[in-house]
């Protein structure tokens, strides 16, 4: 007769298996006891496997959530790999169009010039007006040449923006954060976008875009992997202006130590003049920075991250947030 595991309900045979095939719980049948078994140990051993059976629900929940996520990303993968597929086919395409009017332009300036060469040749048994008939045929046949080259640079023009058009690859972190937006932000060059994409990217991964701020412990335990994706996205599209290994480097050239903290207090006010958040002894605002590569000093950005570091006092000067973001950025640890 099969019986029923207590926590998995997995069917097994009595007396032939030790622990369940599934779940990996005792089924060992107790051993016989004169008098019966206590009805307190009896309890005890209900809550026991109740216990147990509570643990594997929610693992087998987890895994379906998991199962899940993989099957959505698979789908969204797929669908990618599509696109993917059909943007290289027409690209392949353009390409074949190119080469063959490449081709046809290249045989019509051989054709050309074999012609012109004979025609210098035969200029002494030639007579004047039937030179000058062919000097005009020559002529019609150069000026179909732009009209092929301007063929030339439209597919080239098209190609391009089917280039341009491939998606990204998704840039994501293990815990399952998404950077391809913010890549692509800073790879067209939305500075502004990028900076506030960064703060926004960073309060999702401390789990606090609700209170809108990071303290001192949100920053202390924020993930060194995504951190660095972050700053990696900064300094490749910004050809090393830009991210937060910069500013830290500057911060250090300031006299600044690596874990954000400073031996005296004029090192704060050297740093944001040195990468532009302070200017004339006054300190700047979001909307007065520079979000230019060409015109903003190295390590001007990220910046709007520094609004969102907080601690429990409020009130701060300009000078005490600056303090606090720079103190607070332990998280340069990281990098």
């Amino acid at each position: 007769m099969m019986a029923k595991c207590p926590v998995c309900e997995t069917e097994y045979t009595p007396n032939e298996v030790e622990t369940c095939s599934v779940c990996g719980y005792d089924l060992t049948p107790y051993p016989p006891i004169i008098g019966g078994i206590p009805s307190g140990f009896l309890e005890k051993e209900k809550k026991r496997i109740a216990a147990a059976k509570r643990v594997w629900q929610l693992s087998q929940s987890q895994v379906e959530s998991a199962q899940l996520m993989v099957s959505h990303l698979q789908s969204q993968l797929d669908e990618m790999t599509r696109k993917i597929e059909g943007f290289t086919q027409s690209q392949s395409q353009l390409e074949s169009q190119i080469e063959a009017i490449a081709s046809q332009l290249q045989s019509q300036n051989e054709a050309i010039a074999s012609q012109l060469q004979s025609q210098n040749e035969a200029i002494p048994s030639q007579s004047q007006s039937r030179l000058e008939s062919q000097n005009k045929a020559i002529a019609s046949q150069l000026q179909s040449l732009p009209r092929l080259e301007s063929q030339i640079e439209a597919i080239a023009s098209q190609l391009q923006s089917i280039t341009e058009a491939v998606p990204d690859t998704p840039i994501l972190s293990s815990s399952g954060f998404d950077y391809t937006e913010l890549n692509r932000l800073l790879k067209s060059g939305y500075w502004k976008a990028a900076d506030d994409e960064t703060a926004k990217m960073m309060l999702a991964v401390a789990r606090q875009t609700q209170r809108g701020y990071l303290d001192e412990n949100d920053i202390k335990n924020f993930p060194g992997e995504d951190l660095r994706i972050i700053d990696g996205l900064w300094v490749k599209h910004s050809n090393g202006l830009f991210g937060f290994s910069v500013q830290k480097q500057i911060y250090i050239n300031c006299g600044g130590k690596p874990d954000g903290s400073y031996p005296v207090d004029n090192i704060l006010e050297r740093f944001a003049d040195e990468v532009g958040w302070r200017v004339n002894y006054e300190w700047l605002r979001g909307k007065d920075l520079t979000f230019s590569p060409w015109d903003a000093p190295k390590g001007h950005l990220p910046e709007n991250v520094r609004y969102r570091v907080r601690r429990k006092q409020r009130g701060m000067s300009r000078c005490g947030v600056i303090g606090e973001y720079v103190s607070s950025l332990s998280i340069w640890r990281n990098l």
